[in-house]
């Protein structure tokens, strides 16, 4: 298969001017292969790209680029170094692309799922500027950083998930093998059951029980599998993420989490995009996209429309729940001494200490809340379970 066919998606746009692009590779021979390479080269694109990968693609290349080597023959080496499959394919219709007229940013745009607009956009600013390596650089540290967030952030949520997950299995265990074995010895007891053992032993009786061939709890798995994939389908669609977005920003903890994370990014995504010599409009716009908040994306728009029409930064954020007032502070002075570029750097780096502060925090902060519901949990099912036993044995002895 040509790599100029292993198009995954829709060309992407950066700017208005990569937005009025439509970018067709040429037509290239391709070399026969056999039937297990097809295959091999088919699955392949299944595979993801890591960020990581695509760290050490930017670095690599600037580390190239600098060096004096073109830019084709760098994507040729790194292209037959990399270990990744579908990236190799995407590297090489990218040579091919470049090699057939297009620009090293217009290629990028070719493959938005997997580079995004901020780092498009730095590239076709690198490549305007004549500072291709630095800027490639730049992207590369960028990337590193908010992969390392992201990482610290799934991996502190590892703990209370599979917690829960494995108290969902035990507690599908009990009422499905366990409750129907003490039912019989309740029944036994020949004495009123508590309103709580009545509860598990009729929610244990619909479990056990049948509609049809399938057995309700395969229907309650089945249910739960299908709702979770259905609300993962919501949450993609514009209405679903913003809904979403913000009843998590109302939560205690993870609101400030996922506030302070957008917060981070913007103010990284401007520090490294003015930095490269982009306007500061269209260094909003990128940013916009790039701070994977929908809620802050569509806010930071509206920022870069009014700066069009001479409003500041610092004036528009004023008094806005979703910018902190040193934020605010901050950036009025870096409007006012012309270091937009510095100033929001330090803002970024302060955010992310905070928010590195806060990840290593969240298991902490997470233990007492998943003791409670293991706690009470555990102790529903013990009462429910003894407490008929215990009126039983004091009707006896009453006796």
């Amino acid at each position: 298969m040509s790599p100029a066919t292993l198009h995954i998606g829709a060309p992407t746009a950066v700017g208005e001017e990569v937005k009025a692009k439509k970018l067709r590779a040429p037509e290239k021979k391709r070399k026969p292969t056999g039937i297990m390479d097809q295959l091999n080269n088919y699955l392949a694109r299944f595979t993801p790209i890591k960020d990581d990968d695509k760290v050490s693609f930017f670095r690599l290349m600037a580390t190239m680029i600098n060096a004096g080597i073109s830019i084709t023959k760098a994507l040729k080496i790194l292209a037959d170094q990399v270990e990744n499959l579908h990236f190799k394919q995407v590297i090489e219709d990218l040579t091919f692309r470049i090699e057939s007229g297009e620009s090293f940013s217009e290629s990028l745009s070719a493959y938005g799922q997997y580079f995004s607009e901020s780092q498009i956009g730095m590239v076709e600013s690198g490549e305007a500027t004549g500072r291709l390596n630095q800027t490639l650089l730049q992207i590369a540290t960028e990337t590193e950083k908010s992969s390392q967030l992201a990482k610290k952030i799934k991996g502190a949520m590892i703990y209370p998930v599979t917690v829960l997950l494995i108290l969902a299995g035990a507690m599908y265990a009990i009422m499905t093998i366990v409750m129907p074995k003490i039912k019989e010895v309740f029944e036994s007891l020949g004495t009123e059951l508590p309103a709580m053992t009545t509860f598990l032993i009729n929610a244990s009786d619909f479990m056990v029980g049948k509609t049809g061939p399938i057995p309700n709890a395969l229907w309650i798995v089945i249910g739960a599998v299908v709702g979770f994939f259905l609300f993962n389908q919501w949450k993609k669609t514009k209405t679903g993420r913003i809904i979403w977005t913000n009843l998590i920003m109302r939560m205690p903890v993870f609101g400030i989490l996922i506030k302070k994370t957008a917060i981070a990014r913007f103010c990284r995504s401007i520090s490294t995009l003015t930095n490269s010599g982009i306007s500061i409009v269209k260094a909003l716009y990128i940013a916009a996209g790039s701070v994977g908040n929908p809620v802050y994306e569509k806010r930071i728009k509206l920022i870069a429309e009014d700066v069009k029409r001479g409003i500041s930064m610092g004036e528009n954020m004023k008094d806005d729940p979703l910018f902190p007032s040193m934020v605010v502070g901050m950036i009025n002075v870096a409007e006012q001494t012309a270091q937009v570029d510095q100033i929001t750097g330090k803002l970024a780096e302060f955010y992310e200490e905070e928010l590195d502060d806060m990840v290593k925090n969240l298991s902490r902060m997470m233990e007492p809340v998943i003791i409670v519901v293991l706690g009470g949990t555990v102790g529903f099912l013990v009462i429910a379970v003894m407490l008929p036993i215990l009126q039983s044995s004091d009707l006896a002895l009453s006796e």
